[in-house]
C-alpha cells in the first residue's frame, strides 16, 4: 500500500481564450528530501544541531506556472532538509512542556538563552522522540514554505492577469512514521484584497482522504472522472496506478482530438512506498 502519481509533461501559459502550449518534456513529479535534526548538548547546555534523527523522502507533484513552481520547490526543499527537534515550555507552572518539530528559521527555545539555560540530562533522549515525526507537521512546513515563496508577490501590485500567470498547485505525498501510513496533501493558491487594496496570494492545504485522488490542473474537466476511476479501481481490486496511467493517456488523446496540447506526452506514472519514489510506466 502506498501512493501513486501520474503526470503529463506539457508546459502551458494562460491566454485570453484559454491556454497556449510552450514546451514539452517537463518533469512534474519530484522527490524531496526530509531531514529532521536532533539537538546536541555539551553537558547541560544546548550546543547545536549536528546529527540527523530521521531521514526520508516525500514527493511533490506540480501543475501551473513553472516559474512559480520552481521557486516554491526550492524553498520547500530548503525547509524540509532542516527540520529541527526542539522543546516548547508550558506557560502553566507544574505542567510539563512538549517536544516539537520546528523550521530552522523559527524561534527556538533551545537557542534563545543558549549557553545560559541548563537542560536536564534526562531530557532529549531517544525515548522522548518516539512518534514525534508526523505527516501533519511536515505538511504545515510545506504550507509555510509555499506561502513564504508567494509572499514576494506582495511587493508588487498583482492584477487578475498576473495572478493567472503565476497560479500553481501542488500535491505532496509522504509516509507518516507516527500513524504508519501514507498521506497525501494538496495545496491550492487563493487570493484576497488586503487593507491597502492590493491582491495577496496564499496557499492552503487539504488532506486527501484514502480512496480519493488529488487532481491538479484541468480540475473542472477531469475531477469527476478521476474520482470515478479511483472508485472503479477499488471496486475491481486492480492497481490504481495502472488504471490512472491509462486514464491520463486517454485524457491526453481526448484533449489532442479537440486540437489542444494543454496536456501532452511524454506521460509518466510513479509509485511511492515508505519514502521511495519509483517510475513504473512511461509513454512517449
Amino acid at each position: 500500500i502506498g501512493l501513486f502519481a501520474v503526470a503529463d509533461s506539457s508546459i502551458t501559459a494562460p491566454k485570453s481564450n484559454g491556454t497556449k502550449t510552450l514546451l514539452g518534456g517537463f518533469r512534474k513529479i519530484y522527490p524531496i528530501e526530509i531531514k529532521v535534526w536532533k539537538p546536541h548538548f555539551t553537558g547541560v547546555y544546548f550546543h547545536s544541531y549536528q546529527q540527523v534523527y530521521y531521514e526520508a523522502e516525500c514527493f511533490i507533484a506540480i501543475a501551473g506556472s513553472t516559474l512559480t513552481a520552481q521557486h516554491v520547490l526550492n524553498i520547500i526543499s530548503e525547509h524540509l532538509r532542516k527540520i529541527r527537534i526542539s522543546y516548547k515550555r508550558s506557560k502553566e507552572l507544574m505542567t510539563p512542556g512538549k517536544y516539537i518539530l520546528i523550521r530552522h528559521c523559527q524561534q527556538n527555545e533551545l537557542e534563545i538563552k543558549q549557553g545560559i539555560d541548563q537542560w536536564d540530562e534526562n531530557m532529549f533522549t531517544p525515548n522522548d522522540y518516539i512518534n514525534l515525526v508526523n505527516a501533519s507537521d511536515i505538511a504545515e512546513i510545506v504550507e509555510y514554505s509555499i506561502n513564504e515563496a508567494l509572499s514576494s508577490a506582495r511587493k508588487y501590485k498583482i492584477d487578475g492577469e498576473s495572478l493567472n500567470a503565476m497560479y500553481s498547485e501542488f500535491a505532496v505525498g509522504m509516509y507518516c512514521p507516527r500513524e504508519r501510513n501514507h498521506q497525501l496533501f494538496v495545496f491550492r493558491m487563493g487570493s484576497r484584497l488586503n487593507a491597502d487594496g492590493i491582491i495577496e496570494v496564499f496557499a492552503t492545504n487539504e488532506r486527501i482522504e484514502e480512496g480519493r485522488v488529488a487532481v491538479l490542473g484541468m480540475k473542472n474537466e477531469f475531477e469527476a472522472m478521476a474520482q470515478d476511476a479511483m472508485k472503479s479501481a477499488i471496486d475491481e481490486d486492480i492497481l490504481p496506478s495502472q488504471k490512472f496511467f491509462d486514464f491520463l493517456n486517454q485524457a491526453i488523446d481526448k484533449v489532442r482530438n479537440n486540437g489542444s496540447f494543454a496536456i501532452d506526452r511524454p506521460s509518466v506514472c510513479k509509485v511511492f512506498q515508505e519514502g521511495q519514489l519509483k517510475t513504473v510506466c512511461h509513454q512517449n
